[in-house]
Parts: structure tokens; C-alpha cells; sequence
């Protein structure tokens, strides 16, 4: 799911406006100033998602992408795309193999809904700890259970206003910061 920041003309014509003498200054600025917004943006999706889900930095930032902003083009990018993530880099208790136990496993993929107990699911080690349903009522064939992706988990609304939001406000204040260092450097 791409999170983009646009400009249109009107907001340029503003900073054009602003640098009073060196209008024509405005795409670097605003370059530099939407640059530095989707920085913070790709660090808001890791902090917002991990607010909102168990899952670790390195997972969310594994799937991000940038695309930054040109003198010419004047928009910049974060990009999120991945696959489908097993259960187990999630939270689920246990998180070792107990082959002679009953009672169901538990998990939780999302934070403050607690550990939720699951019935079908066991836990193998298999080049370390992964969690496994049966596809029926035989021993084989088994598939790997599987949480949401990280598209989807940014794609929550909750997380899209606040990652929405804190790009915006950054952008801003990059873009007065942006202007007073170059009219100050005259």
C-alpha cells in the first residue's frame, strides 16, 4: 500500500511566494522538505504497526520502499509489499515443542486482545519454531499457519490517520525549516 504526499500549485506558488527574492529555489526546497517527510513516514508505519500488532521492526521494515522526490517530480513514495506472515512471528504460547500436549495453543496477533487459545494448530521445530495445522484427518499433508501481511496491517484506518498525520505535520515543518535556512543563506 503506497502512503504518497503530493504538491500542488498552489502550495508551491506559496513557497515561491515566501523566498521573496529566490523564487526560484521553491522545487529544491520542497525536495528537500518531502525527502525528509518520507523518512519519518517509513519510520512512523514500523512505530504505528508495532503499536497496534506483535510483530518486530525488522518485519515491517523488510517490506518498505522509497521513492523520492525530484526537482522535476515533485512526490515522494513509501511503498509496502509482502507476502502473508507465519503465526509464529507473531505471539503464541508455547513457543517450544511439547508433542504430548492437549491443551490448545495459544496466540495473539494483534496487541491488547490477549493470548486467544486455538485448537488444531501445533508447534514443530524445523530449522527453529514454526506452528503447523493438519489439513485433515491424517498425519500429512500439513500447511503452515499464516498471520496477516504487513500491506494489510498499514492498511488498518486507524494506522493510515496517524501515519497520514505525522507525515503531513513533518512535511511542514521541513518546508519552514527549508526556507529560512535558504533565505539566510541569502
Amino acid at each position: 500500500m503506497p502512503i504518497t504526499v503530493d504538491i500542488d500549485r498552489t502550495l508551491l506558488s506559496n513557497v515561491q511566494n515566501r523566498l521573496g527574492p529566490f523564487p526560484n529555489k521553491a522545487p529544491d526546497i520542497i525536495t528537500r522538505a518531502l525527502n525528509r517527510a518520507m523518512t519519518n513516514v517509513a519510520a512512523s508505519i514500523s512505530r504505528e504497526v508495532r503499536q497496534e500488532y506483535n510483530i518486530k521492526a525488522s518485519d515491517v521494515k523488510n517490506t518498505l520502499s522509497k521513492t523520492r522526490a525530484s526537482k522535476s517530480r515533485l512526490s515522494a513514495i513509501v511503498t509496502s509489499r509482502g507476502q502473508v506472515i507465519p503465526i509464529d512471528r507473531f505471539k503464541v504460547s508455547p513457543k517450544t515443542v511439547q508433542p504430548r500436549r492437549k491443551k490448545p495453543i495459544k496466540m495473539a496477533v494483534k496487541k491488547g486482545s490477549g493470548l486467544v487459545a486455538v485448537k488444531g494448530p501445533f508447534v514443530v521445530n524445523i530449522n527453529g519454531i514454526k506452528v503447523f495445522r493438519r489439513e485433515g484427518e491424517k498425519r500429512l499433508p500439513v500447511k503452515r499457519v499464516m498471520g496477516p501481511s504487513v500491506p494489510q496491517m498499514i492498511g488498518n484506518q486507524e494506522v493510515v490517520n496517524k501515519i497520514n498525520q505525522s507525515g503531513y505535520e513533518t512535511f511542514l515543518s521541513r518546508v519552514d525549516y527549508e526556507i529560512n535556512r535558504a533565505l539566510g543563506r541569502g
